[in-house]
């Protein structure tokens, strides 16, 4: 039996990407997506928050984007906001490999070993 992996595991467990809510009730109080992000020290310079929802064993989950990573991290966490687990997959899962690719080409690369010249 294959075992689930990247966008599979995470949408089979989660929903899929976006079909989450951006505020969520935990022990009764209310928080906004950026809020739950920056307490679990998850709101980065280069990160994009996605969604958030109850997870399965009553516990739940933050989705956000990995930029420097490029990977979409479905982070899931207790009541208490104590990890319980983290699930990754890249980008291309979700953009497609072509479009992923295809992006790359729109940014300058600076070869490091000669100076000046770009690709």
């Amino acid at each position: 039996m294959e075992q689930l992996h990247g966008r599979a595991l995470i949408e089979s467990r989660f929903g899929k990407v976006g079909s989450g809510v951006q505020v969520l009730n935990i022990n009764g109080a209310e928080y906004d997506l950026e809020t739950v992000l920056a307490r679990m020290d998850l709101l980065l310079e280069d990160s994009k928050p996605l969604d958030m929802g109850a997870a399965p064993d009553g516990h739940f989950f933050v989705r956000y984007y990995d930029g420097m990573d490029q990977r979409v991290v479905a982070y899931e966490f207790d009541a208490s906001f104590g990890f319980i687990a983290e699930y990754r997959g890249h980008i291309a899962e979700w953009i497609g490999e072509d479009a992923y690719y295809d992006s790359l080409k729109h940014v300058p690369f600076r070869c490091p070993l000669v100076p000046g010249d770009d690709f």
